[in-house]
């Protein structure tokens, strides 16, 4: 507690402690909202009314983004008193408090890692009994918002027992404290002089003497005395003056970087750093300038004294980026501040790509470790520790959310994009903050784009794929027979404009994957009359195609709906290719009694029958959309779930039991010995229900795969699997370092959509891919995205038609060569012999037709 430091609101203390504010002990006298890269803190300030002889009866708390209350999230210690008239400080974090005012806040908690539209709360005995901001608002433009700024309450207002009035505290206005020019009329930080020492009474703080820089040339402080061999300065504290050259700006300051002359040869020390403030010196200059050194945040910085001015001592010679490898082959504490460089670096992530202006580069694209082994494996473990290796942030110089273009990328669009594994070389000064390395970049980047128009794979006979259409809904007719997206259960596009584009995308990408059969997954669940999503979407892909090449739709035998979800799977073929043999099947999933009050379930299977025009060959194709990863069930709220669960997401032992009931869907003898199991089955590689549709046994995998319990199998009990059904992945066929999805919150790669062949049909297998034309590819390209917040052709070009980000998946497509059976003719008899004759020759060119046939239409993969 403090009786002498008013952070955030000089004159408070007098003018509460003289006023009636005894509805409680406590106040929220003040919150701050720093932006932690510019070394300013994030905290609460409360102010003791009257004397408190144990404050663990108090408590705070915060609540994010309006989602209303998130409860006490910090209760202070017992048997700590507080004393009337002092403060009580509560930071997001210890070392950024202390950097910026001088001495330790009282408190550190998670809790006060607030934002400016984040309300607090004050707990007493478990009861709130002040608030600032409204806990379900999200603080975004109302009149509390203090987004990179700060409040203070009034003096003479008493706590407000829950209900909150903006009006009674004062506002900084936002961005007063992150150093842009985005809010020129906010409020100072804090007025002038409100330090106090002496007992509460606010004094002057008396001026420095004048610093005297001296000329050009003089001696001054090498940088790498000030960065020294270890991880943080041991000059902090001390202020210098250096002469260097600038190098890089970015917000709330600029890079300086010793001459190559100065230089202390050592490789553990860096000749570079940041300077907080601003000077008007262009890049490439040397600056003769006197600051403070401080570490913000793991960064080694020279706070700027702004009452020395800056010496221009003209132009150098331009410094020689140093080039980073990755795999790192150095430490880059060694290298911070100076200037750096990569080469064909490979993009990541694109999740902070325009909410901060930044994307992640490694040695290669990082991937869910659960595609790549089984879960808890050594080689599980050797994945975990690679996808977390040699990341690199590039960044946009402005700081800024949501930046109005990217510095390092101003030319940004649909038709230029960033993507997940596009190739990187830039060039920059190197800073640290939020936990990683980051590059400044000086110029625009170079981006060597891994775009591919079609998908790249050997051509045979007949192409099977996989897509899934991102809640395709078609609209509904109205009672005036408009077509109207406002109706209940309408998962996709809201009006007619998003629809449009929406559809375009989709349609463009089916024509260019130009597969003889399609299963598709997210589409509206309206059955397959002439109003119907599918019967919607084959006629709009059916435009853009010649008559040979038209698609017809699967429909169930009675025209019934593919069960009750609002969302379902579909079947596109080529009519001109294959013809369905029977009627289609529909294999009704598992569903789990999670507690008396709720049921998980999942979208039925729908399985046909076709014939293979030209080879006269049988197959079947199973399409699927399992359980997602979203959402609980029995497993997920058990006591202790284990790691194995929770590695592969919520409801993985129901999508296990999915995958025993399509497996014994399958088994049945009368369907072809040529079968495909294809869809969305929401779970990686190597993981559970994949490896039961495949070559799994107890042995091979480490640990024994269960089902789900309290479903309609085996009595409601989880039993053991002995073994996987036998289907070949044929993605690790011929495609094992492809893959379909990229989730943001691992920043990771991995195959949630997969190809599986029957024996049968593995034999006539030629060649798979992914096509990456969909989950690399930035979000806000995504058709809602680019309508909603990008709209103006005059900016972001982001709502092109075009096959790339039609849906969050990747399409995977799969190509056979089928055969038809070679007939033994039976030796003609003398009296027919010409005829037997002319018979032989014909069936001999007929097959030397065939073989230069498919010689002719077989691709070379790109390498």
């Amino acid at each position: 507690m403090r009786a002498s430091l008013t952070l955030l609101s000089a004159g408070i203390l007098s003018a509460l402690s003289t006023t009636s504010v005894n509805a409680n002990d406590l106040v929220i006298s003040g919150v701050i909202d720093g932006p932690l890269s510019g070394g300013v803190p994030k905290a609460v300030e409360l102010f003791v009314v009257n004397d408190i002889a144990d404050l663990s009866i108090y408590g705070i708390g915060s609540a994010n983004n309006g989602d209303g209350t998130d409860g006490e999230e910090f209760t202070f210690p017992a048997g700590v008193a507080a004393t009337a008239g002092s403060y009580i400080y509560v930071a997001s974090e210890v070392d950024g408090f202390t950097a910026f005012f001088g001495l330790a806040p009282d408190y550190d908690s998670s809790s006060m890692a607030i934002n400016g539209d984040d309300a607090v709360e004050l707990f007493k005995n478990g009861s709130v009994i002040d608030t600032f901001g409204d806990i379900n608002t999200d603080g975004t433009g109302t009149a509390w918002e203090y987004l990179d700024g700060w409040a203070y309450r009034n003096s003479g207002k008493t706590a407000n027992g829950g209900n909150f009035d903006s009006a009674n505290w004062t506002f900084s206005g936002v961005d007063a404290l992150d150093g842009s020019t985005t809010n020129t009329d906010a409020a100072t930080p804090f007025p002038a002089a409100t330090f106090t020492t002496d007992g509460g009474d606010v004094v002057d703080v008396p001026e420095e003497p004048a610093v005297e820089l001296g000329v050009c040339g003089d001696d001054a402080t090498l940088i790498s005395a000030i960065q020294g061999s270890e991880s943080a300065s041991a000059e902090v504290g001390n202020s210098v003056i250096v002469e260097a050259i600038v190098t890089g700006t970015r917000a709330g300051g600029f890079f300086i970087q010793e001459e190559a002359s100065d230089y202390d040869a050592l490789d553990v020390t860096s000749e570079g750093l940041f300077v907080e403030g601003n000077v008007e010196v262009a890049t490439g200059s040397v600056v003769r300038l006197y600051g403070e050194v401080e570490e913000n945040y793991g960064m080694t910085t020279l706070a700027m004294d702004s009452d020395v001015t800056a010496i221009d001592c003209g132009t150098a010679d331009a410094v020689t980026a140093v080039a980073i490898s990755m795999p790192y082959d150095i430490d880059l504490e060694t290298v911070e501040g100076m200037v750096v460089s990569i080469s064909n670096a490979t993009v990541t992530s694109t999740n902070n790509l325009w909410r901060f202006g930044e994307i992640v580069v490694s040695d290669t694209i990082k991937r869910q470790p659960s595609d790549m082994a089984a879960p808890l494996s050594e080689a599980y473990a050797a994945a975990e520790e690679a996808s977390e290796t040699s990341l690199l942030t590039i960044e946009d110089n402005s700081s800024s959310q949501y930046p109005d273009a990217l510095s390092y990328f101003p030319t940004f669009s649909y038709a230029n994009a960033i993507r997940i594994g596009d190739a990187v070389s830039a060039s920059g000064p190197l800073n640290y903050s939020f936990g990683t390395y980051r590059i400044n970049p000086s110029e625009v980047i170079e981006v060597t784009s891994s775009r591919e128009a079609n998908p790249v794979v050997a051509e045979g006979n007949l192409s099977i794929a996989t897509f899934n259409v991102l809640n395709y809904f078609n609209g509904e007719v109205d009672e005036n027979g408009d077509v109207t997206f406002d109706y209940d259960g309408n998962r996709g596009a809201k009006d007619d404009v998003a629809f449009e584009l929406q559809q375009g995308r989709i349609v463009e990408a089916i024509v260019n994957l130009n597969a003889d059969v399609v299963g598709l997954m997210e589409i509206e669940n309206d059955g397959f009359g002439e109003d119907s999503a599918i019967q919607s979407l084959v006629n709009a892909i059916n435009a853009e195609l010649a008559e040979t090449e038209q698609y017809a739709f699967i429909a169930t035998n009675d025209g019934s709906e593919i069960g009750t979800d609002a969302i379902t799977v579909g079947l596109l073929y080529k009519a001109s290719v294959v013809m369905p043999e029977g009627d289609a099947i529909v294999v009704a999933m598992p569903e789990q009694q999670v507690d008396e009050d709720s049921l998980a379930r999942m979208r039925p299977s729908l399985l046909q029958s076709f014939s293979h025009l030209e080879s006269s060959k049988s197959f079947l194709v199973a399409v699927n959309h399992f359980k997602s990863k979203g959402g609980q069930c029995a497993e997920d709220v058990a006591e202790s779930p284990s790691e194995i669960t929770t590695i592969q997401g919520s409801c993985n032992a129901l999508r296990v039991s999915a995958a025993i009931t399509l497996g014994t869907a399958l088994s049945d003898e009368s369907l072809p010995e040529r079968k495909v199991i294809l869809g969305d089955l929401n779970a990686y590689s190597a993981e559970d229900p994949v490896a039961v549709l495949t070559n799994y046994t107890p042995e091979t995998r480490g640990y024994t795969i269960t089902t789900a319990v309290n479903t309609g199998m085996d009595e409601g009990e989880s039993v053991e699997v002995e073994a996987g059904f036998g289907y070949h992945n044929l993605a690790e066929e011929f495609d094992a370092e492809g893959f379909s999805y990229w989730f943001y919150g691992t920043e990771q790669v991995g195959s949630l959509d997969h190809v599986l062949a029957s024996d049968a049909m593995l034999a006539d297998a030629l060649d798979g891919a992914h096509w990456n034309i969909n989950s690399v590819e930035a979000y806000q390209l995504q058709y809602d995205q680019a309508l909603r917040f990008y709209p103006d052709e005059d900016g972001y070009a982001f709502t092109d038609v075009g096959p790339f980000r039609s849906s969050d998946h990747d399409p995977f497509i799969a190509t056979f060569d089928l055969q038809a059976d070679v007939v033994e003719e039976e030796e003609a008899d003398s009296s027919d012999s010409s005829g037997g004759a002319m018979g032989g020759i014909l069936a001999l060119l007929a097959a030397m037709v065939g073989f230069r046939r498919r010689q002719h239409s077989i691709k070379t993969k790109k390498a």
